[in-house]
């Protein structure tokens, strides 16, 4: 059955279907005999020993998340599965790549679901990796590739705007990690232009199953087409000698920081039952792959739905991190409300200077006097540079973009995911998410967000003309801006202009 046919029937271009006439499809299903591995047998001892269903373990520094899944790939013994939203050509991309090549030679199956907006660049990787008979790769609402992706982008829209946010990374059935960061150098803050701040949690127990659950619906949706459909048409190389540049480029590079600190690996205290794993109860949060179908309307998902109930039951406090924050009349309302009944509502976002997306922060730069005037306490990233060794050694500096999906509740509950307060995340994209119930974790979490506050974020406030103001500290005491501070004129001017243009419902 081929995808688009399943998406709108009949209405499907003759000229179009061409493009993804497919043969059946093959479903497979999470391997779940797997209570004899190493994390099988390390993550029941834990279980055994305390008194809720999961542990987890907050992943906040980039290294530590880039080198849990190296760490899971290189113990796995039955089953890696992927789900990602982008994966690039560099350090951690061929890092990630070489270690699920060699987890395969050793037997273990791996299924790789990958977005396919942004796969163009890695097509001919993706397609070699697909040659091993344990590794397969499916792509999710693909793009044709026997014409311009930005031709077909405009040709077919409303089917392939819709997009799979999804970040999920599960090992053995036994360990998982699910959060907002895609596989690339700038989400382990390893260095560039350009490293964003990320959350993830590495979880075991009971949601372990729920997540493979999930990701077999997404495996198994006529929407994820096995990308060896396209062979016919994606120049690849041959297998040996993909491993063979991955090798020599790990090897140029061997001396990093980043790939000395990886193979210290955190799965040791894992295996050796020293991780210092919390104990809670962990729920997933997951939109259905079939949410892409919805082509007409702007019905709400489930992951929205349930974050917002989850919010609505706030007594005391709402923290919510979201650096694409576009909330909307209804968001604006809906926080009001929170406020107007006492509860402290902080939200946490890019600044102008900060964001990598100045047509986000155009549309949602409307909605700031809306919120402060509700109660709201709204801060902004400040710009600031981080020092990352660069693999030749020689010191750079890359610039800090706020990129983490939280909001925890009451210091009791905390969400970990994908989701952006957007309409993109509301309405067009599919997002996932873990709601952790840990008044331990939530407490350190919101702690840390509200102490950094003061040194990495203005503060939003209206003078008494109401106009907009960004407080922040300096070593010289507090400084007052009244333009979108330490930004020109020029970016000013043209994220202005951006908002005069009828895009919010894309962002």
């Amino acid at each position: 059955m081929g995808m688009l046919s399943t998406l709108i029937g009949t209405r499907l271009p003759q000229r179009y279907r061409k493009y993804f006439d497919l043969p059946p499809q093959m479903q497979s299903w999470t391997l779940t005999d797997t209570a004899s591995t190493a994390l099988g047998d390390a993550t029941r001892k834990w279980l055994s020993e305390h008194d809720k269903p999961c542990g987890v373990l907050r992943l906040d520094f980039g290294l530590d998340a880039l080198s849990a899944r190296i760490g899971l790939i290189e113990v796995a013994e039955s089953s890696i599965d992927i789900q990602s939203y982008l994966i690039s050509d560099d350090l951690s991309g061929n890092l990630v790549a070489l270690r699920l090549m060699d987890a395969a030679e050793r037997g273990v199956r791996v299924r790789l679901l990958m977005d396919d907006a942004l796969t163009e660049s890695i097509d001919s990787g993706l397609l070699t990796m697909d040659k091993h008979p344990n590794i397969e790769v499916r792509v999710f609402n693909p793009f044709p590739r026997r014409r311009s992706r930005l031709i077909a982008l405009i040709a077919y829209f409303n089917i392939l705007n819709r997009r799979m946010h999804n970040k999920s990374f599960t090992v053995d059935n036994k360990v998982t990690i699910v959060g907002g960061r895609n596989i690339a150098d700038e989400y382990f803050q390893i260095g560039g232009e350009v490293v964003f701040l990320d959350e993830d949690i590495l979880a075991i127990g009971a949601i372990v199953d729920e997540v493979s659950s999930g990701f077999d619906d997404y495996w198994n949706t006529p929407e994820a087409i096995p990308i060896s459909v396209f062979e016919e048409v994606i120049e690849h190389e041959p297998y040996a000698d993909m491993v063979a540049q991955g090798r020599d480029y790990l090897s140029r590079n061997e001396s990093s920081a980043y790939i000395r600190a990886v193979n210290d690996g955190l799965l040791k205290q894992l295996l050796a039952g020293s991780l210092p794993l919390t104990p809670a109860d962990v729920e997933l949060v997951m939109d259905r792959p079939d949410k892409v179908r919805k082509l007409v309307g702007r019905s709400t998902s489930y992951t929205s739905e349930y974050l917002s109930e989850m919010v609505s039951a706030a007594s005391d406090e709402v923290i919510v991190i979201s650096p694409y924050f576009v909330p909307q009349k209804q968001g604006v309302d809906f926080f009001r409300s929170l406020a107007a009944r006492g509860v402290r509502v902080v939200i946490v976002t890019n600044s102008l200077a900060s964001t990598n997306h100045s047509s986000v922060h155009a549309v949602y730069a409307r909605y700031r006097k809306p919120l402060l005037r509700a109660g709201v306490e709204l801060y902004e990233l400040r710009p600031q540079s981080s020092p990352q060794p660069a693999l030749d050694g020689d010191g750079d500096e890359s610039q800090v973009t706020l990129h983490s999906k939280v909001a925890v509740v009451d210091s009791r509950q905390a969400f970990v995911g994908s989701f952006n307060l957007d309409p993109r995340s509301l309405y067009l994209n599919t997002e996932m998410g873990v709601v952790v119930d840990s008044p331990g974790l939530a407490t350190s979490m919101a702690s840390s967000i509200t102490e950094r506050l003061p040194r990495f974020a203005y503060r939003l406030g209206l003078n008494d003309a109401g106009k907009l103001q960004w407080r922040y500290r300096t070593p010289h005491g507090i400084r007052v801006a009244t333009k979108e501070p330490h930004t020109s004129v020029w970016r000013r001017t043209a994220t202005r202009l951006l908002g005069l243009l009828p895009i919010e419902g894309q962002m």
